[in-house]
């Protein structure tokens, strides 16, 4: 089906609307300028998901409430899914920044990480913010593709709830979770939030499980009138199994098919923050936060094709911690003018134990590879944005300057023997460099309201994603030229992207809300890599600044509403390609150009409300074969569009809610990650059915 039908199809969906009803956004608050506030004063386009919408959606996930959203995706690089926006594709784990609470959950290690995003318990989230492109003065590093904050509950009224949700697939998988949260006010000054939640999920293909639980809590402490303290503290826990890859004939044949690997892995996730606010008057508040986390990330079991034996990576793991402190003051100095100051210290560190071993009798009698990697980073930022209102029109300006010390070790053991070798083999490798990074950031965006629901803005922004310690080392091939010192420090400057927006936002005859975005970004010095550290004939690779990308599209949220009917439509346009180099006029793997997102939803009587989503992807390319010399792309193969559809119906009355649906309808068979090179598939979820009960006492 082609894009054009698609589009024509969904948008044609919207019927005349005879009466439009007036609705309250100043009951719905952002923090997209570092502090809550209407969301009606936001100068740009910022998408919300309110907790309303997640409970009538059945979402057991952050994954499931973000892909039905058409300014996102997610792109699996074989490690696991990271959420993208604006085409940044296999690189969106260093480019899409994502927080919770002001706070960044996005790992170090860039090679193998992924974010975290299961770790968060989606029954505890108030509202997900979500602000395409940019956002460098307020949030600093890594945000080319834009921000998602994820906005946890922090409620005072006293209640006890408890939630049970079951998921089963067409081959009769089932799974589910059961959980309770409650609120309880042990004074004026004092309320304690507490949610536990357990859940053990079976995945769409053989082999693959979830099994753990969530414990969130916050002590929310109203000193008096003008401070408040809010000290958090969450836990994730969970046990993993996986079984691999798919051939093309294997998915094609049977998706649901165990793969070509056997792991098993755990993760271990605490975090503490204390969150202090202090209001000096109407006109002036100061917010203080510190936090620390920490992943913790340990291979059970891991087997896998190597070479045509097997590979064990037992006893592996990665590990990921940052803490922090956060200040920040915000003075009105007009009405609707405001000025922020802040500053942010940051310490990130990753560690990672790679084991990798494998025989092939009586050639190789045994090959063991250890790779220990300790990596830290330390940020030290400034920020300082001015909001001004000259009339209808509202000028935003920002600066942000960030220094950052990096610290990386390195060290790499060969164990070897077998006929192939005279003698045994047992070397140890070690290699440790330091280097200090500053960049800066700016941002300026003029806002012209041209009516009372009407305002067209501009946006500048230059900001930048800088290297990470893992990037910071390159290796030789000494096998080649034993010459060579193993390990080297790579000459990489930060990636500087300049973003120009142009955007609007109004209430159109019958349309509840239109928004439009046009953007263009330009990047130079994107990092990239050569090389392969598991080639027979001598690991080797090198990261490396290449000439330029672009990266251009528009975004186009539109919503109408009845009396019992809401309607929403939105579609994403992404062209990203490389525009200098060898692989100019390349397009960037992994990014779909077309995105289309519909939802309906109508309430049946008071009391039953029902709901169909449809959502549509374009083709991307795959990575294909990247010459290890030259870096040059050959034979990107596309992955193919899909088309879902979504459909559920609940009951809520008082204090019960009780849903169910049917996602996937049509079992549409896709692919979550493809490298036709490597004849490596994986599959998106198949049809699905799930029920859900919601109880309130």
């Amino acid at each position: 089906m082609s894009s054009k039908k698609i589009i024509c199809g969904i948008l044609s969906a919207t019927i005349y609307i005879e009466a439009l009803e007036e609705f309250d956004l100043d009951k719905i608050v952002v923090s997209a300028s570092g502090f809550e506030q209407e969301a009606q004063s936001n100068l740009r386009n910022i998408i919300l998901i309110d907790k309303e919408e997640l409970k009538k959606h059945g979402y057991t996930s952050l994954k499931q409430a973000l892909e039905r959203i058409s300014v996102i995706s997610f792109v699996d690089s074989g490690l696991g899914a990271n959420v993208d926006m604006r085409g940044q594709g296999s690189k969106s784990n260093v480019a899409v920044k994502v927080m919770v609470d002001g706070k960044m959950i996005n790992v170090l290690d860039n090679s193998h990480g992924v974010t975290p995003l299961d770790s968060i318990n989606i029954n505890q989230v108030e509202r997900i913010e979500i602000i395409p492109g940019g956002g460098s003065v307020l949030y600093g590093n890594g945000t080319r593709g834009g921000v998602i904050h994820i906005i946890t509950q922090k409620s005072k009224q006293q209640n006890f709830q408890i939630h049970l949700n079951t998921t089963n697939f067409d081959r009769g998988a089932l799974g589910g979770n059961l959980g309770t949260s409650m609120t309880y006010n042990f004074n004026p000054y004092l309320t304690l939030n507490f949610n536990a939640q357990g859940f053990n999920k079976k995945g769409y293909q053989k082999g693959y499980s979830e099994k753990g639980y969530f414990i969130d809590a916050k002590n929310i402490i109203d000193i008096d009138e003008y401070n408040t303290l809010i000290f958090s503290y969450d836990y994730f826990w969970s046990k993993d199994t996986s079984s691999g890859y798919l051939t093309k004939n294997q998915i094609q044949s049977d998706p649901t098919q165990r793969g070509d690997s056997d792991k098993i892995t755990k993760t271990i996730r605490p975090a503490l923050s204390l969150d202090f606010t202090h209001q000096f008057n109407a006109n002036f508040e100061l917010n203080i936060q510190s936090f620390w986390q920490n992943q913790k990330i340990d291979f059970i079991k891991s087997v896998s094709q190597m070479m045509g034996t097997h590979a064990y990576e037992d006893g592996s793991g990665f590990e990921d911690g940052l803490r922090g402190v956060t200040l920040k003051a915000r003075y009105n100095y007009e009405e609707n003018s405001y000025f922020t100051l802040g500053y942010e210290f940051a310490y990130h560190d990753a560690q990672r134990n790679s084991k990798v071993f494998y025989s092939v009798p009586p050639i190789i009698t045994y090959h063991r590879m250890t790779t220990l990697m300790d990596m830290d980073k330390q940020s030290h930022s400034l920020f300082i944005l001015d909001s001004h209102n000259l009339g209808a029109l509202f000028l935003n300006f920002g600066l942000r300057y960030e220094y950052s010390l990096y610290d990386t070790a390195r060290t790499y053991r060969n164990q070897m023997a077998g006929r192939i070798l005279a003698n045994s083999i047992d070397t140890t490798s070690r290699f440790d460099t330091h280097k200090t990074i500053d960049n800066f950031a700016f941002e300026i965006t003029p806002n012209y309201q041209y009516s009372d629901t009407g305002s067209l803005y501009f946006k500048y922004e230059r900001g930048f994603i800088s290297p990470t310690p893992a990037q910071l080392v390159n290796r030789n091939n000494t096998t080649a030229n034993p010459t060579l010192e193993p390990y080297y420090t790579a000459d990489l400057n930060s990636e500087i992207f300049d973003t120009f927006e142009l955007g609007m936002k109004d209430f159109w005859f019958d349309f509840y809300t239109f928004n439009l975005a046009l953007f263009y970004t330009k990047s130079k010095n994107e990092i990239s890599y050569l090389g392969d550290p598991h080639s027979a004939a001598g690991a080797w690779w090198r990261y490396y600044n290449i000439d330029e990308t672009r990266r251009m599209g528009a975004e186009l949220q539109l919503s109408q509403i009845f009396d019992k009917l809401l309607l929403k439509q939105s579609l994403s346009y992404i062209d990203a390609r490389i525009s200098k180099g060898i692989n100019k006029d390349k397009i960037i793997p992994y990014v779909s150009k077309v995105k289309i997102t519909a939802t309906a939803e109508y309430n049946l009587t008071n009391e039953w409300f029902s709901f169909l989503d449809l959502s549509y992807l374009s083709r991307a390319k795959d990575n294909g074969n990247v010459d290890e010399n030259t870096g040059k792309m050959r034979n990107n193969q596309w992955i193919k569009d899909y088309f879902l559809t979504d459909l559920g119906l609940g009951y809520r009355k008082k204090n019960l809610q009780i849903s169910t649906g049917i996602r996937n309808l049509f079992d549409k068979q896709y692919y979550s990650y493809q490298d036709s090179f490597k004849n490596q598939y994986l599959p998106g979820s198949g049809r699905n059915y799930y029920i859900e009960f919601k109880y309130a006492f």
